[in-house]
C-alpha cells in the first residue's frame, strides 16, 4: 500500500516520511524508534484490522470487507487524534473514497508507540480490513486496497496544518 501510494504521489504538501517498520508484533520497537528520530507533528500507521463480518467470529470491531478504507479511530494501544480522524474522513469524502470506521477490542498497530513519543503526536491510522491475519493465507478485498491506497496518496498531497486541528 504504501509503495503504490508513495509511487502514485505528485504533489506533497507536507514534508514526508514513510518508514517501512520492523516488529510490531513485539512491541512496536520499529515504530517507537523512527517517530523518536523523525519527532513528526501527526503520524499516520498504515496496517490491516481484523474486520467484524466473519461468520461465527466473536465481535471484536467495527469494520467489514468490501466496504472501504478503514479510518483508525481506537484500539488497545491508542485512542487516534480526533481531528485527525475527522481529516482523514474529510480527505476522502472529497476525493469520493470508500472509508468506514475501525474501532477494535483488541490488538494495536504502531499507532501507540507513535502518539506518545517525545511530548505526543496527534496519530491516526489507516487500514486494510483484512481475515485470517497471521495466518499462511488472508483474504483482503481488492477494492478496498485501492481505496487505501487512494487515501494514503490524497492525505500526501492535501495540506495538514496541525495547528488547526
Amino acid at each position: 500500500m504504501l509503495l503504490e501510494a508513495l509511487r502514485q504521489v505528485e504533489r506533497p504538501q507536507n514534508d514526508l516520511y514513510f518508514v517501512f517498520s520492523v516488529q510490531e508484533e513485539v512491541g512496536c520497537r520499529g515504530a517507537r524508534t523512527a517517530a523518536w528520530s523523525v519527532h513528526p507533528e501527526y503520524g499516520i500507521a498504515v496496517d490491516v484490522t481484523c474486520p467484524d463480518d466473519v461468520p461465527g467470529a466473536a465481535h471484536v470491531g467495527s469494520t467489514a470487507i468490501g466496504k472501504g478504507a478503514a479510518v483508525k479511530v481506537m484500539d488497545r494501544g491508542v485512542i487516534c487524534a480526533p481531528s485527525l480522524v475527522k481529516r482523514l474522513r474529510e480527505i476522502a469524502e472529497a476525493n469520493q473514497i470508500a472509508v468506514q470506521d475501525d474501532i477494535l477490542t483488541c490488538g494495536g498497530t504502531d499507532a501507540g508507540p507513535m502518539q506518545v513519543s517525545h511530548s505526543g503526536v496527534k496519530t491516526g491510522g489507516i487500514s486494510i480490513p483484512c481475515r485470517y491475519t497471521h495466518a499462511p493465507a488472508e483474504a483482503a478485498a481488492r477494492e478496498d486496497i485501492e481505496a487505501c491506497i487512494a487515501l494514503v496518496r490524497a492525505v500526501c498531497e492535501s495540506e495538514l496544518n496541525t495547528h488547526e486541528f
